[in-house]
């Protein structure tokens, strides 16, 4: 089962199939969440969950620097709130979502 799962490419497109949860990614694979967390420990050195977490992250400030606002990527990708989406952006980044935002213009 391990070959199956290392043969898998797209692991970004399944996290967003998946809705970054961790037990529904276990289910797209076929597998059980405790197979799935054994499997990242060996190939990611880390859990599905902090996994999970980066690239939703990851897809959170690439929106943020093209001008979305943080309802809008809470609503994008299913954060259960604005304090919870806050919570993990800075988990992963260590600042705060804000500071990735694209500076205003001024005009002179």
């Amino acid at each position: 089962m391990n070959g199956r799962l290392s043969r898998i490419e797209k692991w970004e497109v399944l996290a967003e199939r998946a809705h970054f949860q961790p037990a529904e990614l276990a289910a797209l694979c076929w597998i059980s969440l405790r197979h799935l967390e054994r499997f990242f420990g060996q190939h990611f050195e880390k859990t599905p969950t902090f996994w999970l977490r980066e690239i939703r992250c990851g897809i959170a400030k690439e929106l943020i620097s093209r001008g979305y606002s943080n309802k809008a990527i809470v609503a994008e990708l299913e954060f259960a709130s604005q304090s919870h989406f806050c919570r993990d952006f800075k988990k992963v980044f260590g600042r705060s979502p804000q500071t990735f935002a694209p500076s205003p213009r001024t005009h002179a």
